[in-house]
């Protein structure tokens, strides 16, 4: 069974959980870990982040898209350069995408973004029962996740969808352009070219850079490597 849910006011749980906040969280643990980070650990306020403040701990996130006074690095993935992160810690506090990692539940739960979007299906080829959760943008629907979604679904090419799943496959093989669709018509696209991230959302909408999987344990993001 493969299903699709868009911002989730409870708890999803199920086998295999995939969460996706394409600009920018998902793609920022993603590229952090890629670039030889430790680990990413998601925490929700930034009182809690700036707590865990320590010798190789990056305390790093946003808040409406801005970084966060006191931070070392704020939400941009681009920041998350090998020589700044290789070997640390990162703490991680975003508007929306740190905040639905605590409204998810299962057996294993992974980020997934265009950046790594074909080691996460290869991941999931094994999985039977798996839900996408979207983290949407404060609480509203985002077109860049529903649009992530419903490529993992095409790509997998499995035959049980429930509703969420279909809908959002039948919206990725309607679009042409992935990164034309996502800049013409996402808001929180827009709204992020307006604040001068015009390079992160091209950056995030960049298919299979990273050849990565991470996986949360233990209340932190860590790699699997691809196989």
């Amino acid at each position: 069974m493969v299903n699709v849910v868009m911002v989730p006011c409870s708890v999803v749980k199920d086998e295999t959980v995939v969460v996706v906040d394409v600009l920018r969280a998902t793609s920022t643990i993603v590229t952090a870990l890629a670039n030889g980070a430790k680990e990413v650990v998601p925490v929700k306020t930034v009182e809690e982040a700036l707590l865990r403040k320590e010798k190789d701990v990056l305390v790093c996130g946003e808040r409406n898209a801005e970084k966060v006074k006191g931070f070392d690095l704020g939400n941009s993935p681009l920041e998350y350069k090998s020589e700044l992160v290789f070997g640390k810690t990162i703490v991680l506090t975003t508007t929306n995408g740190t905040q639905i990692i605590e409204k998810v539940e299962g057996d294993s739960v992974i980020a997934a973004s265009f950046l790594n979007v074909s080691a996460v299906v290869e991941y999931l080829k094994e999985k039977e029962s798996i839900t996408v959760v979207c983290a949407g943008t404060s609480g509203r629907f985002s077109l860049e996740d529903f649009l992530l979604a419903g490529m993992i679904v095409k790509r997998l090419k499995r035959d049980d969808l429930l509703d969420g799943a279909l809908v959002a496959m039948k919206y990725f093989e309607s679009v042409k352009n992935i990164r034309e669709e996502i800049k013409r018509f996402s808001s929180h696209a827009k709204r992020l070219i307006s604040l001068g991230f015009e390079k992160d959302v091209d950056f995030c909408t960049t298919e299979d850079l990273y050849n990565v999987v991470p996986i949360l344990a233990n209340g932190a993001f860590t790699l699997k490597e691809a196989r």
